[in-house]
């Protein structure tokens, strides 16, 4: 009777997403060999306590991106993180896989005998140190801790000059504190700008004014409804309403001489007979 071998099955690929920080942190993977954060599956390879050729990165992808379409929010920083750390498995697996030729049987290129896989490995540890140090100056300005920038030329020529702190105690931010409130008693603050606000006089405003004062009585003089009225755009906007009215065959205007008084009246009124 022949022997039955039966051959265990892999462990599918499951993804999910936590509610953690960092969105490394938050994507959560589960392998055959392996189950954790995204960002320990990198750091465990990267070690070389786990073997990259183990990880089957065609179903980590297609397992994240059917987790990914049920989620309703973090989709860009989930998903960038997760590229940047594909891209990084994908380049080290691609070494481990591929046949590295015998470096005994190439030409001499003046290479200067540097590991690919280790100087991949030295970059990848640069990566996660400037990571982490964005991190950790993320959480202290979330903090409220204040954050105290110098501009770069000037920390060269202090350094240019010798510049050094002194041996001397360090400064007390109180006295900071109670010199700035000295500098704003001895300095007041300036006296505001005299804000000027915008008018408007419409062409509608006077007409209506004129309107209304025709239907108190049967003809107005121009100059009377002027009389108390000081602004020359006022004015100006007045008789331009009394010229559109007369335009529009509303009113009928009387001037018996010169500079003399402008009397108004109703077109109705002014044709019939006094």
């Amino acid at each position: 009777m022949a022997a039955i071998v039966i051959t265990p099955q892999p462990v599918p690929v499951m993804v999910r997403f936590d509610d953690a920080r960092r969105a490394e942190d938050a994507t959560h993977v589960t392998l055959d060999a392996f189950e954790g954060p995204l960002a320990a599956l990198l750091a465990l390879i990267e070690q070389r306590q786990l073997d990259v050729r183990t990880v089957r990165l065609g179903d980590l992808t297609g397992a994240f991106l059917e987790a990914l379409v049920n989620l309703e929010t973090r989709r860009l920083p989930l998903l960038s993180a997760f590229v940047a750390v594909s891209a990084q498995l994908i380049l080290i697996k691609s070494r481990a896989v591929l046949p590295r030729p015998d470096p005994t049987k190439l030409p001499p290129t003046g290479d200067d005998g540097v590991d690919p896989e280790e100087d991949l490995r030295q970059r990848l540890l640069l990566y996660r140190i400037y990571r982490d140090a964005g991190t950790r100056l993320a959480e202290l300005a979330a903090s409220g801790r204040g954050l105290f920038h110098r501009e770069s030329g000037v920390a060269a020529a202090a350094a240019r000059a010798g510049a050094r702190p002194t041996d001397g105690p360090p400064l007390d931010p109180a006295v900071l504190v109670d010199a700035l409130r000295a500098s704003t008693r001895l300095a007041p603050p300036p006296v505001p700008r005299t804000e000027v606000l915008p008018r408007t006089i419409t062409l509608e405003d006077r007409v209506a004014i004129l309107r209304r004062a025709l239907r108190m009585a049967p003809a107005i003089v121009l100059q009377d409804i002027l009389r108390d009225v000081h602004d020359r755009v006022v004015i100006a906007v007045t008789f331009m309403a009394l010229l559109e009215m007369v335009k529009g065959r509303e009113v009928a205007i009387e001037q018996a001489e010169p500079w003399g008084p402008i009397s108004v009246r109703n077109v109705a009124d002014a044709a019939s007979p006094r």
